[in-house]
Parts: structure tokens; C-alpha cells; sequence
């Protein structure tokens, strides 16, 4: 049994929605070599290969999350795992019919490179086996939907369907799903091999580095830029010394392994003793009254925690409030309610803490001062006003034109002395007029 039939049968048993048999056809069964789900969307039919379906949903209960694109319903908590919630219809600018209160909204759970994420549709209706060979190219007849996101059109018991290419269009939608905040154009690269190019000779250095620059980018959303151009060559030297003189990455699992040391003390968790101090050591002395941060790129929250318990220790009587966004719908979602294990929990944090059935989480005072938000930095056109600018490790996965904007939007619209905190191997300097003023592990700039 093929990996469609076996997915098919398991949709026959589970939802009971689907049969197969269709007399007309029975002289093309034996050529069925794809199989797909069927549903409607404005009054016309769509498909996606049941491959990429998971199971059938009635969304009835799923939380909305604030400042995120229009066709982004909220989350949805499936068994356990929260993911994102896309309404197709208003992704597509379609009519969205009226439903009775209470009534849940048809849709599919989608399993893709990237992860499981749910869509939302008009009506499901069937699975439908059709000979591969009948599939033609989009034309474009279909204005309503982006050529782009359509990867054929077929025809079965006098309908036409619309075969929708998901990876492309929900890749594009959540614009990927890296660590940290991506500048890549493309969706989330699947693992693979990374893309063959005449290999340089391990004695013309320069060459190696843009070589694996474009691996890099590639596989990972990494950018070589002047911003870490020196960090990229160093590193390629340590990676060829330890890889038996390569210069050459050969996969996904050697771009994380490459990459690794670049990330930035503490990512992903709560900072450290060394951390706290270093960056305490940098911030302004005095400051009272109204005490902002922006933290592009927050992740799940630790660093924003961190910087709102530092600023709070720093300076007790102001107010202080935290500005934290990311591209990752699922991690803004969940940082609010973020919890820890008490024996991974730094001493510095005891105060700001409180304990719940087990749990241990940041106080109200604590998270009523981070405002989350889904937010692609690439987009801002105004930054906030604030004293501290935290983007460690952000810049580095945006393409180089966006590098520059956002550094020139942070220059053009933050005091003199704003700290700008970046990743701990991106020099500001090599693209923009900032001035080094780090301290220990914490790599900080500041207006010349």
C-alpha cells in the first residue's frame, strides 16, 4: 500500500466524510498515482495533496493574538501543541460567509516542512484519486489567486480544481520560521543538500568564505555582510582546521553545526550573573520617569524577560516597559505565560518570580511590563522611542539592504543615547557610524 492510500484510509476510518468509488472512471484505477483533498473556497474548488494534510478540523475555540496580519485567525491548541490559524479566504481576499454564533470554522490541518499549522476554508468535501498525468499548468484565468501559489489545475466528474502549492503560499505568509528573525525570500528551506558550486581551492581564502556565504544563505537565512564578514572567515578557518582541511558545507545538519558558536551568551534562556552585570555596567545612570527598551527578534521571551528584570533592578521608582516582537506567531503567543523549572532559574531573578501549582513564572509586575507582538522588523517604518535597543543576532538574517535600513531607521529615530545592544560577532561599525562601547560579553554601540 502506497503512503497515499495508507493516508486516505486513515481519513475514510477517522472523519467518514470520504469514498472513492466512481463508476465513470473505472477504467482509469489502475493509473490513480495522486490522490488529494478537496474543498471550496469564494464558490470555487481547491485541492492540496493529501500528502500534506494531516487531518480535517472544526476550529470552535482558538485564541486570537494582537498585531498580526489579517488572514492570521489566532492559535489553536491541537491536543497539546499550539499552531498558527491562517483564514485562506481572507489570505486570498475572499467573500468570508456569515456563520451562527458558536458555529466552528471548516479547515485542514496542514503538515509542512515548517511544522504543523491549521487553515481555514469554506466547506471540506472529499478526496478525490485522479491520474497525475491529467494535472495542467496554472493559466492565468485564476486572477483571484497569485499564479505563484497554485502548482496545477485538473479536471474530475466535470469540475475544475485548483491545486494549491501550501508550502509555497504559507511559507510566504509566515515568512519562515528561523531561531531568529529571517530576511530570507524565500520559506523555510526542508533539510537537504546544500547547493553544488564548483569548489574553491582551500588556498584562495576569499573565495572559500563567499562560497560558503552562499551555503549559508541558502540553507540557513544567514547573510554575509560587512556586519560579520570577519566573524564568517575566522569561523571558516576554525571549521576547516577541525573538517580535515574542507572548506565546504555539505548539509543542513554542517550549516547549524557552522553556525552554532555565532549565536549570542544566552540564547534562548535567561542571562546569566556575567551578562546582567557587563550590561548593567553599560546602561545610563539616573534615569527616572519612563524607561523603554525594544527587543526585535524577542524569541520565547527569555531576553525580554531579562531586560525588564534588569531595567526594574536598575531603576526601581521608573516605569519601565519592554517592546519585545518577533516573526515567529507561536513564540509571541506562548511568551506571556512562559515557566521554568525552578533549579534552571538564575538567583538574580528570585524577586521578580512567583510559584504556581509547581511552576514557576515572572510576577504580574514583571509581564505586565513586556508588551509581545508578532512583528517582522523588516517592516517597521517608525522605531519606538527608548533608551535601550536589544537586537542580538537579528541583523545577520536580513538581507543587506534591510541591514541598512534598519540600522539607519534606529539612527535616525533613537536619542543620542540610546545603547544598542547587537549580536555578539555583528560589528555595527563596518555599516554604520555607531562606536563600540562593549563590555565583557555584551557586544553595545552608541552614537558617535
Amino acid at each position: 500500500m502506497t503512503k497515499h492510500e495508507r493516508r486516505e484510509r486513515a481519513f475514510d476510518r477517522y472523519s467518514g466524510l470520504f469514498s472513492n468509488a466512481d463508476p465513470d472512471e473505472a477504467d482509469e484505477r489502475e493509473e490513480i498515482d495522486y490522490k488529494m483533498v478537496t474543498f471550496s473556497l469564494g464558490g470555487k474548488d481547491y485541492s492540496v495533496d493529501i500528502m500534506k494534510v494531516a487531518e480535517i478540523a472544526k476550529f470552535d475555540r482558538y485564541t486570537n493574538v494582537p498585531n498580526t496580519p489579517g488572514f492570521v485567525s489566532g492559535v489553536y491548541n491541537l491536543r497539546g501543541d499550539i499552531i498558527s490559524l491562517i483564514d485562506m479566504r481572507l489570505m486570498f481576499n475572499l467573500p468570508v460567509p456569515e456563520r451562527a454564533a458558536g458555529e466552528p470554522e471548516e479547515g485542514l490541518i496542514l503538515r509542512l516542512d515548517s511544522g504543523l499549522i491549521g487553515v481555514i476554508v469554506d466547506r471540506v468535501d472529499e478526496v478525490v484519486g485522479i491520474p497525475s498525468r491529467l494535472i495542467q499548468p496554472p493559466h492565468p484565468i485564476f486572477a483571484d489567486v497569485n499564479l505563484r501559489s497554485i502548482s496545477g489545475v485538473v479536471e474530475h466528474r466535470s469540475r475544475l480544481y485548483i491545486i494549491l502549492d501550501m508550502e509555497r503560499i504559507l511559507g510566504d505568509a509566515e515568512e519562515s520560521r528561523p531561531q531568529r528573525e529571517s530576511g530570507t525570500d524565500d520559506p523555510a528551506v526542508p533539510a537537504q543538500e546544500a547547493p553544488r558550486a564548483t569548489r574553491p581551492h582551500s588556498a584562495d581564502p576569499g573565495a572559500a568564505v563567499e562560497f560558503v556565504a552562499e551555503t549559508l544563505r541558502s540553507l540557513a537565512g544567514f547573510v554575509m555582510t560587512d556586519l560579520n564578514r570577519a566573524w564568517t572567515a575566522q569561523r571558516l578557518r576554525s571549521w576547516s582546521d577541525t573538517h580535515d582541511g574542507r572548506v565546504e558545507i555539505t548539509s543542513e545538519a554542517e550549516v547549524q553545526e557552522f553556525l552554532q558558536p555565532f549565536y549570542s551568551p544566552y540564547n534562548r534562556a535567561l542571562w546569566g550573573d556575567d551578562y546582567l552585570e557587563a550590561f548593567r555596567a553599560l546602561l545610563p545612570p539616573g534615569l527616572e520617569g519612563n524607561v523603554h527598551a525594544w527587543n526585535p527578534g524577542c524569541g520565547p521571551g527569555h531576553e525580554s524577560y531579562s531586560i525588564a528584570c534588569l531595567l526594574r533592578a536598575s531603576y526601581p521608582s521608573a516605569r519601565i516597559r519592554v517592546w519585545a516582537a518577533d516573526t515567529d506567531l507561536l513564540d509571541v503567543s506562548m511568551a506571556p505565560s512562559l515557566a521554568f523549572d525552578p533549579a534552571t532559574i538564575p538567583a538574580f531573578y528570585d524577586p521578580f518570580m512567583t510559584e504556581a501549582d509547581g511552576a514557576f513564572g515572572f510576577n504580574a509586575q514583571v509581564r505586565e511590563t513586556v508588551l509581545f507582538e508578532f512583528s517582522d522588523v523588516r517592516h517597521v517604518q517608525t522605531a519606538p522611542p527608548c533608551d535601550v535597543i536589544v537586537i542580538r543576532d537579528v541583523l545577520s538574517f536580513l538581507q543587506e539592504q534591510d541591514q541598512r535600513r534598519v540600522i539607519s531607521l534606529i539612527a535616525e529615530q533613537t536619542a543620542a543615547t540610546t545603547l544598542v545592544v547587537t549580536g555578539a560577532h555583528e560589528d555595527l561599525q563596518e555599516i554604520s557610524d555607531y562606536v563600540e562601547v562593549s563590555r565583557g560579553p555584551v557586544r553595545a554601540y552608541s552614537k558617535r
